[in-house]
């Protein structure tokens, strides 16, 4: 059932964690400056640069703190004031009008410009979903108290994870009632060369399997069984089906132990839920993804740092847990 549970070697945090802060921010601010400014034509106080508010927002994100936290802790620390060159940061007030501004697509690009030196490799990738809490209370204290949690309380975060160094390499959320399938084409379609990609039976379909033969990859989903509704050899002008249904059936064991590499991405998402939250604070769709979208940059942020250590000094970025 795949492999064992891997984890960030305990030495690598160990010796990035005094100098993590200068680290992380030089990354981000680094990063964030490469981003196209905008020129604002109109008269009176020009906006700050919409640059530096995503880099504090990301700092915030990173380190799991609320604008309130924000507000008393980090806006007059010197060691974040000092690299962005003011003396007070700006208020929460300002740091939520001005996210309003920041698009989806400005998260997109910033993202793949961090991860650029794999987005032009072979990539092995690993695609799912899973739903992001909008509700404040926990889970367990609703059923304790008899409330009915609806999926329509949760927003679904579809994700396209690199399965060598578990990067989030694209990202497309939506509310709960969207359908896994379509998606599988939008997150790979940034990249030009695949590898193995892995996917669970929500995203069979013969597009699917053609779009990643098309891109040098094989895709491994696994075929639904049954003398009604089973699958099919029949490629309906899709030959990558045909080929990976007859390599499924010939070679069901090893297609089969392939594919439950896919269970790794289910540590991703678990992750994600327990160093950053598992609900959504943000007011209005918009505002919610974006947050959710600053989790999963600030999720990569941090493995970059541990990598770029481990690429460095010749140390194991992984280790078994």
């Amino acid at each position: 059932m795949g492999e064992a549970i891997s984890r960030i070697n305990p030495k690598i945090i160990s010796a990035t964690q005094k100098t993590f802060l200068v680290d992380v921010i030089n990354f981000i601010l680094g990063a964030v400056m490469l981003l196209p400014i905008k020129i604002h034509n109109k008269r009176g106080k020009q906006p700050y640069d919409y640059r530096i508010i995503l880099a504090l927002c990301l700092v915030k994100s990173l380190f799991r703190k609320t604008y309130a936290d924000y507000e008393i802790e980090t806006r007059r620390d010197p060691r974040i004031c000092a690299p962005f060159g003011l003396d007070i940061l700006p208020s929460k007030s300002t740091l939520q009008a001005h996210m309003r501004l920041v698009s989806m697509q400005n998260l997109l690009k910033f993202n793949a410009m961090i991860l650029i030196e794999w987005s032009r490799r072979k990539l092995n990738l690993m695609v799912d979903s899973s739903g992001i809490r909008i509700v404040g209370r926990s889970i367990w204290f609703c059923i304790r108290i008899k409330e009915y949690i609806s999926k329509r309380k949760c927003d679904k975060a579809h994700l396209a994870v690199c399965s060598d160094v578990f990067f989030i390499m694209n990202w497309r959320i939506t509310n709960w009632k969207k359908n896994d399938c379509p998606f599988f084409i939008k997150l790979l379609k940034p990249f030009k060369i695949l590898g193995i990609v892995l996917a669970d039976k929500g995203y069979l379909s013969r597009a699917n399997f053609q779009f990643a033969a098309d891109r040098r990859g094989c895709a491994f989903i696994p075929f639904k069984k049954g003398k009604k509704k089973g699958s099919t050899g029949s490629p309906k002008n899709h030959p990558a089906w045909k080929f990976t249904f007859n390599l499924w059936k010939a070679f069901n064991t090893i297609y089969t132990s392939i594919y439950h590499q896919r269970s790794r991405i289910e540590s991703i998402f678990h992750a994600l839920k327990e160093r950053y939250g598992d609900k959504l604070f943000g007011k209005g769709a918009s505002m919610r993804r974006k947050e959710m979208a600053m989790r999963f940059i600030a999720y990569n942020v941090r493995l970059m740092i541990f990598y770029l250590y481990s690429r460095d000094n010749g140390i194991n970025l992984w280790v078994r847990a």
